[in-house]
């Protein structure tokens, strides 16, 4: 995996189903992964949360509480302290058994495709009551149609989507990669096995991509200096999207703002081909 960190949205489910235990709605929440965070807040209740990850700068309002360390490494005592009801966390297997060591309801978070965000809003909308869910997914899907059909007006191009400068990228199993695919684009990662694979420079040359999207800081000019890449079609005509750092977390997030994605993602698609240099 590159070192950008893919945070997945809020997926919750009662403990009940799975330990036979049952627990009341959650009304002290951690989470401790911006999509869990922006999820519980599309639903309403970001009056629950009691503390999030160093990473949780969306919405707005979660910037006045309290910081709990990073999602693979936070600070245990701090969360005990601030007495949660509940703490959502990714795939992070060592931080899950601590604090589930220390008596803690700890539900592991991880949606990773489009079909799963939907999923989890769901159920996270049925532990918290805020029956919020099936207006969010509505709202989101007819926005997703809305961009499908505005991208089926562009001719498809080859795309290379870059998550940081060691070339990781995004295939078509990935919910960026499932995004690309809705827009018509044609993933030049197609071929991978994995969702998130390590392409080498000479295989980006080989496919000819019309158009790169750079998911991280300072990726727009080193591409520049990268042997041969020169002939490739989207440096030839111009056509290097880089996002902005906002752009970044929203498109790197598989949660409730997927429609966000997908439009930064077509407004890259529509960028204009300059004529070539001689």
């Amino acid at each position: 995996m590159p070192k950008l960190r893919i945070y997945s949205a809020a997926c919750l489910v009662t403990l009940s189903a799975l330990y036979g235990q049952a627990w009341a709605q959650a009304q002290r929440v951690i989470s401790l992964l911006p999509s869990a965070t922006e999820a519980v807040c599309v639903l309403g209740a970001c009056d629950r949360l009691v503390g999030v990850d160093d990473f949780s700068l969306d919405p707005p309002e979660v910037a006045k509480l309290p910081r709990l360390g990073k999602t693979w490494q936070p600070r245990l005592e701090e969360i005990v302290q601030l007495q949660p009801d509940l703490v959502l966390v990714g795939r992070a297997p060592q931080v899950i058994q601590k604090l589930q060591a220390l008596g803690l309801n700890v539900q592991e978070v991880d949606a990773l495709s489009i079909e799963e965000v939907r999923s989890v809003l769901q159920r996270l909308d049925g532990l918290l009551d805020t029956q919020a869910a099936p207006a969010v997914i509505a709202a989101m899907d007819q926005k997703l149609d809305a961009l499908r059909e505005q991208a089926a007006k562009i001719p498809a191009q080859r795309v290379y989507i870059e998550l940081d400068a060691a070339l990781y990228s995004a295939a078509p199993s990935s919910f960026i990669g499932e995004l690309l695919a809705l827009l018509g684009a044609q993933n030049i990662a197609a071929a991978s096995t994995t969702a998130y694979p390590k392409l080498s420079p000479e295989y980006v040359v080989q496919h000819a991509p019309e158009l790169i999207i750079q998911t991280y800081s300072q990726g727009a000019h080193a591409v520049h200096t990268r042997p041969g890449w020169h002939r490739i079609p989207a440096l030839e005509h111009g056509r290097i999207c880089p996002l902005t750092a906002e752009e970044r977390r929203i498109a790197t997030r598989p949660g409730p703002r997927l429609a966000e994605a997908a439009e930064i993602f077509l407004r890259c698609l529509r960028m204009p081909y300059r004529e070539r240099t001689p």
